[in-house]
């Protein structure tokens, strides 16, 4: 790399200078081992300047182009410049000694930012003394990743640690920052109807060696119990963690029908599939962590009340409902203590949440199915908002919260068409669904009809198995859409 000599004589460059940017919960580990963790909310060490915490260090205008600048007056020494840093692990200082010609007496202000937009995102730094006075030698770098809303992979960046003198002379170092993934597991919250649930074709799952729906070590579910009377007799059984999981197994790897627990020898007599898995293998390709499936769903629900269900609470809604034509708030919550189970047990972040329903609310019932894209919109809101704080702690909970949301449109298969218009309006909610709520998106499954795709059991108001390990696939390129 070529060394850049640079002085600038601009006195007024120092009122482009402010404080270093607070950042987000990290770690940053040293290669070799000098620098010493530091406390990662509190703010208790290092100087903040109340700007964006994740914006770039740009106090100084004549920011020179990135590489080692050296200095005649006065340099900055390293005990290290590569260093490895886990994303939301807290954060770490390390140390930067300053030594100076004998006739420099100049405070030095120390800035940093990320060689490009890229190298910046999610980065939190700060000093404990971002000014060095001339009768000091030493100071303390803080560094931090955040956890962001998608999992990422092991990358390096480039970071340039710069300083200016009062006269405007600079100089530069350019730092690389290896960032490792945090290893908490990626959750994802499944709901809806039968089609969440998997109304496949009996006898459709291959779990075999080799086989399509074969179970991967690093997805795991949540060991929920089947949706029955048994299980949920009366309304407080919705939230009783006794009820929700077997709470002697309660995470166990993940296999279909992935709705109902694992039994005693370690299977499952169930040969239905869903989605659900084939979802999460998708998944697997953009993350190094564990997969935490959630399965809350239940067949025949909605918003809408029907004469099925087992109790009269049975139902998504938000928020306890007075006209009767509308459901309860029991599947709503019982997906809500699911999903705070799941992050208790493992530490995992809510990654997305994933439905599939619409056939319930549509029904012929124009109050329900015109109500439909309101009560979804609810729903999400008040999910992203109770479901308990996970790592990355409160700025990823809260209505607009940037956990994606990702509906399916219904089966167009034999028998269904043409659409009743209650059903057309809750099939606009779903194709609309990203319009109307942030961070969501809808997987189109219009084309994943016979002959191509057979249908479930019962009739094409179900998808095939063919259908739905195709769908897993989809609703995962529709979530990662959703995000930056």
């Amino acid at each position: 790399m070529k060394l850049v000599f640079l002085k600038i004589r601009t006195i007024s460059v120092l009122f482009l200078v402010g404080a270093l940017v607070a950042g987000c919960s990290s770690d940053l580990q040293q290669t070799p081992q000098t620098g010493s963790q530091v406390p990662s909310q509190d703010g208790s060490q290092g100087q903040d300047d109340g700007a964006n915490q994740n914006a770039p260090d740009d106090r100084v205008t004549e920011v020179p182009s990135a590489g080692t600048i050296p200095s005649s007056q006065f340099e900055l020494i390293f005990d290290t410049t590569e260093f490895t840093v886990v994303e939301g692990a807290g954060f770490a200082q390390f140390p930067i000694t300053i030594t100076r010609s004998e006739e420099h007496q100049s405070d030095i202000n120390l800035f940093v930012s990320g060689v490009t937009a890229v190298d910046n995102e999610g980065l939190g730094r700060r000093y404990n003394d971002s000014v060095i006075s001339v009768d000091e030698q030493q100071t303390q770098l803080q560094l931090s990743i955040d956890l962001g809303p998608r999992p990422i992979q092991t990358h390096e960046r480039s970071i340039q640690v710069s300083a200016i003198d009062a006269d405007g002379e600079i100089f530069a170092q350019v730092l690389t920052l290896r960032v490792t993934p945090t290893s908490a597991p990626d959750v994802y919250l499944l709901i809806g109807q039968s089609n969440m649930v998997g109304n496949s074709e009996d006898d459709a799952r291959q779990s075999g060696r080799g086989g399509l729906d074969e179970p991967v070590e690093r997805i795991k579910q949540l060991n929920v119990t089947g949706n029955d009377g048994d299980n949920f007799p009366n309304i407080a059984s919705f939230t009783n963690p006794d009820s929700l999981v077997d709470t002697n197994n309660p995470v166990t790897l993940a296999l279909d029908p992935l709705h109902t627990g694992l039994e005693s020898a370690g299977t499952k007599t169930g040969t239905r599939i869903g989605l659900g898995l084939s979802f999460a293998k998708r998944a697997l390709a953009d993350t190094t962590a564990e997969i935490l499936l959630v399965p809350a769903a239940w067949s025949d629900t909605g918003f809408c009340s029907r004469e099925t269900n087992l109790l009269p609470g049975v139902g998504w809604s938000a928020t306890p409902q007075t006209n009767v034509a509308f459901s309860g708030t029991l599947l709503h919550d019982r997906a809500i203590a699911r999903t705070n189970l799941a992050l208790e047990q493992t530490g995992g972040i809510l990654r997305g949440i994933l439905w599939h329903q619409g056939e319930a609310d549509s029904n012929n019932s124009e109050v329900c199915a015109s109500a439909y894209a309101q009560n979804l919109q609810d729903m999400v809101r008040s999910m992203r908002s109770n479901i308990e704080e996970d790592a990355r702690g409160a700025v990823a909970r809260g209505p607009d919260a940037d956990i994606p949301f990702i509906v399916g449109t219904m089966s167009m298969g034999d028998g269904q068409l043409p659409f009743s218009p209650t059903k057309l309006l809750v099939d606009a909610a779903h194709r609309t669904v990203g319009e109307q709520i942030n961070h969501a998106n809808h997987v189109n499954s219009d084309d994943l009809i016979p002959r191509v795709y057979p249908c479930g059991v019962g009739s094409c108001i179900h998808f095939g198995s063919e259908a739905l390990r195709e769908m897993g696939v989809r609703y995962y390129e529709a979530l990662i859409s959703t995000l930056p």
